[in-house]
């Protein structure tokens, strides 16, 4: 089956488009490489949990894995990815809505 980039595209961004799974890859930015067990406490997830998220950002190609003993490690595998949230952030900031909700932090 051939894919064309817009389905890669797709693959991508359907494997980012999840809570936990940025959550994750929030902590493997600033933590470089970590184990799901450390994954786990951090999140407060079930083992089963974070291995189906790790799982589906690991065969979309946006974190790699490697054993080192029992555990298995785990980190961005291109950097790439943070210049996408870089975009949306700036597409984000942008947004009316995005303002408003300034505003009400502010007056808190």
């Amino acid at each position: 089956m051939i894919m064309n980039l817009e389905k890669l595209q797709l693959e991508k961004l359907k494997a980012l488009a999840d809570e936990t799974r940025l959550e994750i890859l929030g902590l493997l930015r600033h933590g470089g490489e970590l184990c799901a067990c450390d994954l786990e406490k951090m999140l407060d997830k079930s083992q089963s949990t974070i291995s189906r998220h790790l799982k589906k950002l690991e065969l979309a190609g946006i974190i790699e894995s490697r054993k080192e003993g029992v555990k298995v490690m785990y980190k961005i595998r291109d950097l790439h990815v943070y210049k996408l949230f870089a975009v949306l952030d700036q597409i984000i900031k942008r947004e009316k809505k995005y303002k408003k909700i300034l505003q009400i932090q502010e007056n808190i």
